[in-house]
């Protein structure tokens, strides 16, 4: 709780990675109920996940937890 929506203290690196975590979860149809291209239409949204997911600590977990796809 606190004045943010997430939490006491706007943190940079929390927000990129609440956004990357989002944007996979629709990417890979986990939430089956809303369209898998549905933030195409958001390119910023989406040049945020493009820039995550090639940090290399990034790179590094998915190599070790491949992303599922659910449909």
């Amino acid at each position: 709780s606190g004045p943010y929506v997430l939490g006491e203290t706007l943190s940079v690196r929390r927000n990129l990675g609440r956004i990357f975590a989002s944007v996979t979860a629709f990417k890979c149809g986990i939430l089956e109920f809303v369209d898998r291209n549905v933030l195409d239409a958001y390119p910023k949204i989406k040049g945020v996940y493009d820039s995550v997911s090639t940090l290399p600590k990034v790179v590094e977990w998915y190599k070790k937890h491949p992303i599922k796809t659910f449909y």
